[in-house]
């Protein structure tokens, strides 16, 4: 099979990217003609792990200062969509370049399953992509954030598709009820191998990662570990990941006095590796369409207490057998379910153990196949 998947930014550091990049992965694996075309490319490396053999094309590279359409046109702007779609996406010139570039992108596909990863992306996809091609839509969000314009947009959109594919149950019962013509398929992220470091769980130290974004809540985190500390200031908590949040949750552990316990560690490439050094690992979302860096914890046979945020959370953690799911936004709730972990050592090694179970569910070999054979299908209703 041919496979390509657009992608917003390929080279930043977020849970799409990061999902994307493993299916790819063990796509290719399976002897697969893999692609990734990026809307946007600033950097040389991407932030995670790419097999060689998957093929990576930035439809507008700026690495150079100067931007760069991945077909090298440098014509008169097509200005015949701009009223296709939600007044936002053709606001400003950036964002115009980019989707005059897929747009030539998608004109030129032949024979490929194309798998779109972003709203955005999916409202063109519908539009420009040949009807002949498998087209796939790939919702890392519920359908309740789709909103106003958007959700119209997407309405009219997504019935000339040929799949929607959703990370949970919730989110499958949703778009089916919103979708009855088209295929709705429940299929979650893949965990990019089960082989991975694990915790021994010795030492005093809690772990989250994420984007340093409103919606990740660390703001609350770090005010529920002020709690943690009081009770046991041996305790440290090492927060991973990088966003616009930075400078604001940097002057949020300075006027808590949390700078000997509250460490923000930047973006890592080995986070398998960082997330194994710790005891317990807490989540603080507001929402989650997935949450796959808590799973990815949980593969590291960590203990996690979680705001019980919709969707994902709900869905990957059990309360009291491989976590601790908490009340929303309830930042005494969150202080208190990490402090009871770290009180409970014999609790802490159940739901490790639970929790290397539940990420085994989630392996990379289990999920490719349903991948796979979602493709086949379409591919044979052509």
């Amino acid at each position: 099979m041919k496979l390509t998947y657009l992608i917003y930014n390929a080279f930043g550091v977020g849970g799409t990217v990061r999902t994307v990049f493993n299916q790819a992965n063990a796509m290719v694996e399976r002897g697969h003609d893999v692609e990734i075309a990026t809307m946007l490319r600033y950097h040389d490396e991407p932030p995670f792990p790419l097999d060689p053999r998957v093929k990576v094309t930035a439809l507008v590279d700026n690495r150079s200062g100067t931007y760069v359409d991945w077909d090298g046109f440098n014509g008169p702007e097509d200005t015949s969509w701009h009223g296709l779609f939600p007044a936002g996406l053709a606001k400003n010139w950036d964002s115009r370049r980019r989707i005059g570039a897929m747009i030539r992108f998608l004109r030129g596909l032949e024979g490929q399953i194309v798998i779109g990863t972003r709203p955005t992306i999916n409202l063109i996809i519908a539009e420009f992509a040949d009807p002949s091609l498998v087209r796939v839509v790939q919702e890392h969000a519920g359908l309740s954030t789709h909103k106003g314009e958007w959700r119209a947009a997407i309405d009219a959109a997504y019935v000339k598709m040929d799949a929607l594919v959703c990370l949970t149950e919730a989110d499958r019962a949703a778009y089916a009820e919103a979708f009855p013509h088209i295929r709705v398929e429940r299929i979650p992220n893949a965990l990019h191998s089960l082989d991975v470091p694990r915790s021994d769980l010795s030492r005093p130290l809690v772990v989250s990662a994420g984007r340093l974004d409103g919606n990740k809540g660390v703001d609350k985190l770090i005010e529920a570990f002020g709690q943690v500390v009081e009770a046991h200031p041996d305790w440290t908590l090492r927060i991973h990941g990088d966003g616009p949040e930075l400078d604001a949750l940097r002057k949020a552990i300075r006027a808590r006095h949390l700078y000997n316990h509250v460490f923000l560690m930047g973006p890592t490439r080995k986070l398998d590796e960082e997330l194994a050094k710790g005891s317990v690992f807490a989540m603080s979302s507001k929402s989650e369409g997935f949450g796959m860096v808590l799973l990815e914890a949980m593969n590291c046979g960590l203990p996690v207490v979680s705001f019980n945020c919709p969707v994902g959370p709900r869905e990957l953690v059990s309360d009291g057998v491989d976590g601790l799911l908490v009340p929303e936004l309830d930042v005494n709730a969150l202080a208190s379910g990490i402090i009871r972990l770290i009180e409970d050592e014999e609790l802490r090694r159940r739901f490790s153990e639970a929790a290397l179970r539940k990420a085994a569910e989630y392996g990379p070999d289990v999920v490719t196949k349903s991948w796979e054979l979602l493709y086949e299908d379409l591919t044979a209703a052509k």
